[in-house]
């Protein structure tokens, strides 16, 4: 993977860490690896963008599990993200919008994630969250999960028509964050693997083109503006508005053309070999990073 970019001066809010302060007495709770968090939700909702088989792509060395996108909303006034371990499945999850506390089993005072915060889920880590401001936190999420056996036939590859990729132009893409899958996994799996998060942003007029290989699958989300998107498995481009994403996979190539008068800001998740990754800079804060 080449990243054709330049710098994107990504304004991140400061991240902290505080004492202990919700009551979890006043809740159901239960204790996983050591840590004690409420054991059901409140007040949250989650969106599915976008879920496929890994083994799809040939990637046998995951194979039973997908790469997943979810875009998240967690209420104000105590909004509860249930207690959860991720020690199989890896994830990343970019905070959005608001301010909202995680409570990670790995730290031992809870951490406050502002607008631009990056957390990276991996290992064998528990943790919940807590929103305790007036206002919504807004979070977008990709993940590895174990599918089950379901997932382990091969489905068939889309026909790709003629298709050339433009040169990238008034667009910006930085790496956020990435979780090394086989040592998530201490080599049982995923070997050579990483789980990525990307940001960008194209100015009106400008284009993206996809900066992945055929066996790397890609899942996109638009936050903001709009844009529309050309594949090589498709007749024709759509149109993808806000809060709509899409998955890119099966050897298909895309690109993302801003045809309209505002700058589109669009998150990625890919599975891609970490040696791609190998001197490209991370630019995501982790409030929990020493």
């Amino acid at each position: 993977m080449k990243i054709r970019t330049a710098a994107l001066g990504l304004a991140i809010a400061a991240l902290g860490t505080t004492s202990f302060a919700f009551d979890l007495s006043a809740v159901k709770t239960r204790v996983l690896n050591g840590l004690e968090g409420p054991a059901g939700a409140k007040n949250i909702r989650n969106v599915p963008i976008a879920n496929a088989p890994l083994v799809d792509e040939g990637l046998t060395q995951i194979a039973g599990y997908n790469l997943r996108t979810r875009s998240w909303n967690i209420s104000g006034d105590t909004g509860i993200v249930p207690i959860h371990s991720h020690a199989d499945r890896p994830a990343i999850v970019f905070t959005l919008t608001g301010e909202i506390y995680e409570y990670r089993s790995d730290v031992a005072d809870r951490l406050l994630h502002s607008a631009g915060g990056l957390s990276l889920e991996e290992g064998d880590v528990t943790h919940w969250w807590l929103n305790e401001g007036p206002e919504d936190v807004r979070l977008i999420a990709f993940d590895v999960f174990n599918a089950g056996s379901e997932a382990m036939e091969m489905a068939e590859t889309p026909v790709q028509q003629a298709f050339d990729l433009p040169e990238q132009s008034g667009a910006v893409l930085e790496l956020l964050g990435l979780v090394d899958i086989e040592a998530h996994y201490d080599g049982a799996q995923g070997e050579g693997l990483a789980l990525s998060a990307y940001r960008a942003v194209i100015e009106p007029g400008g284009v993206l083109p996809s900066f992945v290989a055929a066996g790397e699958p890609l899942q996109v989300w638009v936050w903001q503006g709009a844009v529309s998107e050309h594949r090589s498995d498709a007749d024709a481009p759509v149109t993808l508005m806000a809060e709509e994403g899409a998955h890119l996979g099966g050897g298909a190539q895309a690109y993302w053309e801003n045809t309209g008068d505002v700058p589109a800001t669009l998150f990625f998740g890919v599975v891609e070999p970490l040696t791609e990754t190998e001197g490209v800079p991370q630019v995501g804060v982790q409030a929990h990073t020493d």
